[in-house]
């Protein structure tokens, strides 16, 4: 049985629910009016050639129901008696007991003929009860049923996907559907995968939650991907329909990211889910961003991902679209009738629709009660005007007006770390903050200042009783961070000093290489942190933060001197004892100091120990390539070392070649044995062991080849060919929704 409050809709969509049930249920075409002054009538039908009934619904959630009976004796009840129907039927959303609907009844007398021609709260959930299908065309409705709320909660794979569920019901009555909701529908359903590109601010973020919801609310498995797609594939479950999320997949570490060849890694995972109807794949991106990544990796040029692309434009809104999320975020506001006002007035919602910066994020900001606290109901409009012209602004007044010196150091730090922090971390940042040369006088608890810039600056992420994390309240806070507090580089070293994370250094590393900064001023920093580093007790201890600080101080600076000195020292530390970080950033570390001259590959102590690394199982395909660098330096015609080292990657290749085929896609088009290509297979694996700095026999190759198993790979073909013919299938029986538009503003905004 139904039990909605119907909080998730505004008072519009509540009469065009109503209108829509009450059709069902007398069985007759009820007639509805375009949203507006409407005069006591927002439906009707004739129950008879000349009986016409009226219908009238009213909202009312917030106001209860004492104003709601005062609203009918001052004003209702008059509009119906101009209208001097035959009939009269009263709708609203709350909750009404017999007694409540004899006094509406006596209000409208003698209009209303009977007490169940008043439908309350009640009455309008035993309906949707017998007419299910009604949920179905009502998206805000039916995505909040209790029902489908528990299926979409229930969706997650892991913790944080759990998380991120949560937090997209709760944003969903904000929502509108919009042409672009449909048409990237369209596209998910038509090729499984889809990169929803678009300028700050704009939408994305929204539409591809609720395409989430939309999905998870259809049995699909939700898995929210953090940080690489490794995420993915480990949750990937063939016999499972799974939906998989990449907010902001490049991200400002988009070099980083094609480093670590994502761009490969992402294109083969979206051939791998447009050959499965039961997978969808959902990735965000700012344009400028994807820009630049395809500048810089031919792949995305050469496999065409342009057709993935779905740009979300605030062009391609209509003005009615754009009412729509105004009013919208007005309705499910906070704000006090004398700030609505405002933008009532005159129809100054006019100003808002058509300015040249209007965007989602910024009439979240702007109808924010919570940041009005400083804002009087008077200059609100002002405030709205200022917004409106310098969008980054608006930080800038919450920096420099709201914000003490600890709290900033902290949403800055959250910044400079690029992604979300996990409360440990940031614990520890604070922790060496308030002993640090940036902390004046400052005595609060960690929580006390968490507690301010929560909902505010930051937004807290519980993943489950032990992990939260938390991130920015929107993308352009970091915007504003970068353009007003990066450029000052011994309050960034200071800063850095106390963070000492690795996507802090990534960050940097991301930022440098997007023009955000210098290589001279990037030179300057890292300098100052190797030199910090090489002053303290913790010299030696090669962790991921100094490591990654030494691979970016390999790409911007040429160390002489007492850096010079400190890099030795270390690189004799880790001759002598070793290194218990074993990944693709400590070769590269190695193959540098040989590069300098610090280290020979002549070394005894490092032959030793690239043994022991050659041994070491836990190998991805990365580290094979810059270990391969190491070892051909020692053994450039070969030896010991390399046969061992080329016989461990020849398992490895051999062991995953059916896999990497599947997943590259290379041999799609085989669905039987006198179709396959052997030639095909061995151009691939040549192309594998390409990258690797030692030279492969084509006995290797061979030997890789024949490890790949062709009836796998023509029976995964099989499956998805079955699966896309069904897929066919449904696209063409189903129906295409599409949104009516109307340029009828004014009506919207009207009160009544």
């Amino acid at each position: 049985m139904s039990n909605y409050d119907f909080r998730s809709l505004n008072d519009k969509e509540f009469e065009s629910l109503s209108t829509d049930i009450l059709s069902y249920h007398f069985g007759q075409h009820v007639e509805r009016f375009k949203a507006g002054r409407d005069g006591g009538v927002d439906g009707r039908f004739y129950s008879s050639p000349n009986t016409e009934v009226i219908i009238q619904c009213k909202h009312w959630l917030k106001s209860g129901l004492a104003a709601l009976l005062k609203s009918i004796e001052k004003k209702e009840a008059e509009k119906v008696r101009k209208i001097n129907p035959k009939r009269y039927i009263f709708v609203t959303s709350l909750e009404l007991s017999r007694n409540d609907k004899i006094k509406i009844k006596n209000l409208f007398a003698p209009y209303i003929l009977r007490e169940d021609d008043i439908f309350g709260n009640e009455d309008i959930n035993d309906l949707l009860s017998k007419h299910s299908q009604i949920e179905q065309k009502h998206y805000k409705l039916w995505i909040t049923s209790t029902n489908v709320l528990k299926i979409i909660l229930n969706a997650a794979i892991v913790g944080r996907s759990r998380y991120k569920l949560k937090e997209i019901v709760e944003e969903s009555k904000r929502y509108v559907i919009t042409q672009n909701h449909h048409q990237a529908m369209e596209k998910l359903e038509s090729i499984h995968s889809i990169i929803i590109t678009g300028e700050p601010g704009v939408g994305k973020t929204s539409l591809a939650d609720q395409l989430c919801q939309y999905y998870a609310a259809h049995d699909y498995e939700l898995c929210f991907i953090e940080n690489s797609l490794n995420e993915a594939e480990e949750h990937y479950d063939d016999t499972r329909k799974q939906v998989f999320y990449f907010d902001d997949f490049l991200g400002r570490n988009f070099l980083l990211a094609l480093n670590h060849h994502q761009d490969s890694h992402v294109i083969n995972f979206i051939k791998r889910v447009e050959r499965d109807s039961k997978k969808r794949f959902i990735l965000t991106s700012r344009s400028n961003i994807l820009n630049q990544g395809k500048r810089l990796s031919d792949l995305f040029e050469i496999k065409k991902l342009d057709k993935n692309e779905y740009e979300v434009s605030i062009a391609s809104l209509s003005e009615y679209d754009k009412a729509k999320i105004l009013y919208n975020h007005i309705c499910f506001s906070q704000l006090a009738d004398s700030y609505r006002d405002e933008i009532y007035k005159e129809k100054r919602y006019h100003e808002i629709i058509k300015h040249q910066n209007f965007n989602p994020r910024l009439i979240s900001f702007i109808t924010d009660s919570h940041r009005l606290r400083a804002v009087n109901s008077e200059n609100y409009w002002n405030y709205i005007e200022r917004t409106l012209e310098n969008p980054q602004g608006i930080w800038k007044n919450v920096f420099d007006v709201q914000l003490d010196e600890i709290s900033r150091h902290v949403v800055i730090a959250v910044c400079l770390h690029g992604q979300g922090i996990w409360e440990a971390d940031l614990k520890e940042f604070y922790r060496c903050l308030k002993s640090s040369l940036l902390n004046s006088d400052n005595n609060k608890t960690f929580d006390t200042i968490m507690r301010l810039l929560v909902g505010a600056l930051l937004n807290r992420n519980v993943i489950n009783q032990n992990n939260v994390r938390y991130n920015l309240f929107n993308p352009s806070i970091a915007d504003y961070v970068i353009s007003d507090y990066m450029d000052d580089i011994d309050y960034l070293d200071e800063l850095l000093s106390c963070l000492k994370t690795v996507e802090a250094v990534d960050n940097i590393h991301s930022l440098l290489k997007s023009g955000k900064l210098t290589q001279n001023f990037c030179a300057k920093l890292v300098e100052k942190q190797l030199n910090r580093i090489a002053r303290s007790k913790t010299q030696y201890e090669l962790d991921g933060f100094l490591l990654r600080l030494l691979i970016l101080a390999s790409e911007v600076i040429s160390p002489k001197n007492n850096l010079l000195d400190y890099i030795g020292r270390l690189s004799e530390h880790i001759l002598n004892n070793g290194c218990s970080v074993l990944n693709r950033q400590f070769f590269d570390f190695i193959n540098w100091v040989m590069d300098l001259g610090i280290v020979s590959e002549k070394d005894s102590r490092l032959k030793q120990l690239i043994e022991s690394w050659i041994l070491d199982e836990e190998r991805d395909y990365d580290e094979y390539i810059s270990l391969s660098k190491i070892i051909v330096r020692g053994e450039p015609i070969g030896g010991k070392l390399t046969s061992e080292f080329k016989q461990l990657f020849i398992e490895y290749l051999s062991e995953n070649i059916t896999g990497d085929a599947i997943e590259s896609g290379i041999l799609s088009d085989v669905d039987d044995d006198d179709s396959y290509s052997y030639d095909d297979i061995k151009d691939f694996v040549n192309e594998k062991v390409s990258e690797i700095a030692i030279k492969f026999e084509s006995s290797d190759i061979e030997k890789i080849s024949e490890s790949c198993d062709m009836y796998e790979i023509i029976q995964s073909n099989r499956n998805a060919q079955i699966n896309d013919e069904q897929q066919d299938k449904t696209a063409k029986n189903g129906e295409n929704s599409a949104l009516s538009s109307t340029n009828e503003i004014d009506d919207l905004f009207d009160r009544g």
